[in-house]
């Protein structure tokens, strides 16, 4: 026998119907699945090994990795971070304006999730933590491309001084670039866009530093995945930006039935 619930459910879908909480939970999950699926696939098949191969050349200029330093490629190893640096101080200062009551109020957790996702992401997990200690070597410092170590796949950790491969900095800033779209639905259109540009961006700079010999696709796969999961996370269960907007936007119109100043302005 369905239930009202039930009938809801099957209206909105299962997805729909879980909150926003949960719904972040089962996107990282399915983030991390989804990692966990493609390394085995580019590792085992040896497509890791040969999208590094189809970008070095035996003898060329650069120790082989002639491409990397030819336009746009070298151009996003020495500027590319810099649309993230910007986005995460224009962040802080929109949030300095928030607290200083220059700007809306509900900009603030916003702001948040974005320098955070940008700090904790690129700065912490992928440059402080995995690149450090992972030990994974580059391409170009493998004897298969002119290196002197061996091959190392993605989930055999060497430990610390045994390599900087994994993950990829320079792609987890791009990727981070993302991270402007926990301003929605404020700007529906700017944040969905910057979303979508962000993951181009990520996707655009790992290209790069593959054809640079400094990362492998899995590298570069798993710094998309770390920064966009860390992003919902942040977005839905630290900060709960849609609770906050929901419980805002039902209190206003309370405020307003009981005279409120907002109300005397608008009259």
């Amino acid at each position: 026998m369905y239930t009202n619930t039930d009938t809801e459910v099957t209206k909105r879908g299962w997805f729909a119907s879980l909150g926003p909480r949960t719904r972040s939970l089962v996107i990282v999950a399915g983030l991390f699945l989804f990692g966990v699926v493609a390394t085995l696939l580019l590792e085992l098949s040896g497509l890791d090994l040969a999208l590094a191969r189809e970008f070095y050349v035996p003898g060329g200029a650069n120790e082989g990795w002639a491409f990397g330093r030819e336009q746009p490629w070298a151009w996003l190893y020495d500027y590319g971070e810099a649309p993230a640096w910007v986005l995460g101080v224009g962040a802080l200062i929109l949030y300095a304006a928030s607290k200083a009551g220059k700007v809306r109020q509900e900009y603030q957790r916003r702001c948040l999730v974005v320098v955070l996702t940008i700090a904790l992401g690129p700065g912490l997990v992928v440059n402080g933590i995995l690149k450090e200690y992972w030990g994974r070597p580059r391409p170009a410092q493998i004897s298969l491309f002119g290196g002197q170590t061996d091959y190392r796949p993605v989930w055999h950790p060497g430990g610390p001084g045994q390599g900087r491969s994994f993950t990829c900095g320079h792609c987890s800033m791009a990727f981070a670039v993302s991270s402007a779209v926990a301003f929605y639905p404020i700007h529906p259109v700017l944040s969905v866009g910057a979303f979508v540009a962000g993951t181009a961006y990520g996707i655009v700079m790992s290209v790069a530093r593959m054809a640079q010999g400094g990362h492998f696709a899995t590298d570069c796969l798993w710094s998309g995945i770390i920064v966009i999961a860390l992003l919902v996370l942040l977005y839905d269960c630290v900060f709960r930006v849609p609770e906050h907007a929901l419980r805002r936007n039902s209190a206003e119109p309370q405020a307003f039935q009981r005279g409120s100043p907002r109300e005397e302005v608008h009259r």
